[in-house]
């Protein structure tokens, strides 16, 4: 009967694999598939697979050993595999993104971070290819620690940055209303004051202000690399802010519409 040494039980080395490959899945953020961050997992069957050969008893030590840290390598490296993966779905939505000039040095930072990002894991992927158990948890321990404190914030800002991005154009087509709208209270104004019209436009103004004041946090949030959590923050409140302007720009539509001769197709 072969001796089972404590370092290799399912409990030890077994659970750090799990682990990382459990935050693999859980880490997965917005814009990610659920199928993909299903494939970057090491399931309980992938132990399992640990535990068999573990517990053959037709194996001699040596065998046993080799085949478990073969099993292992698989498994570490289909997890680092999938993880750069993700890296490229990031960096290629990061790449077709349109952003403001004003955001064009950020969008490159972020580009330049997800190249490090990529470095790293093809770094662990090597080192995988000349360790032994030991060293295959180790690496496992490090890509885990490295991930969440690094990678994952790093996700989370590129995904901010590209909604951000994307939501400029909201900002610009709110800017050619509020024209529009001052425009039309002006006009009315000028032939028949109305201080009704006149609080309505100042609310919607009001709302677009703040709007456009939040929208400015968050590039600076991203531009000083704030918690992902603070920016998203950000952009969501300018993104309400905004629905208060149109509703604003409501308002003022339905009092113009009062104003204005029946009949009046302007």
């Amino acid at each position: 009967m072969k001796t089972k040494y404590p370092a290799r039980t399912i409990a030890g080395v077994s659970s750090i694999l799990f682990a990382a490959g459990a935050v693999f899945v859980l880490g997965f953020f917005g814009g990610a598939p659920a199928a993909h961050a299903a494939d970057c997992s090491i399931t309980p069957a992938d132990i399992a697979q640990i535990a068999a050969i573990q517990n053959d008893q037709t194996l001699g030590y040596s065998d046993e050993t080799k085949a478990e840290l073969a099993l292992r390598k698989q498994l570490v490296g289909q997890t680092i595999g999938c993880a750069q993966k993700e890296v490229k779905m990031l960096q290629a939505s990061l790449a077709s993104t349109t952003a403001p000039d004003s955001a064009k040095q950020l969008q490159s930072q972020l580009a330049g971070d997800l190249n490090q990002a990529s470095g790293f894991y093809n770094g662990e992927l090597q080192q995988l290819n000349v360790v032994g158990v030991a060293g295959t948890k180790d690496i496992a321990q490090n890509v885990l620690a490295w991930r969440a404190s690094t990678f994952l914030p790093l996700g989370e800002n590129v995904n901010n940055f590209i909604l951000w991005a994307q939501n400029q154009h909201l900002f610009n087509t709110a800017q050619s209303r509020m024209t529009q709208t001052e425009h039309a209270v002006s006009f009315l104004e000028n032939a028949t004051p109305d201080p009704t019209l006149q609080a309505a436009l100042n609310d919607a103004q009001s709302s677009f202000n703040d709007a456009q004041s939040e929208n400015a946090q968050a590039q600076t949030a991203l531009t000083e690399n704030l918690s992902p959590d603070q920016t998203l923050a950000f952009i969501k409140q300018s993104l309400a802010s905004l629905s208060d302007t149109y509703q604003g720009f409501s308002n003022v539509s339905t009092l113009i519409s009062k104003a204005l001769p029946q009949g009046y197709c302007g």
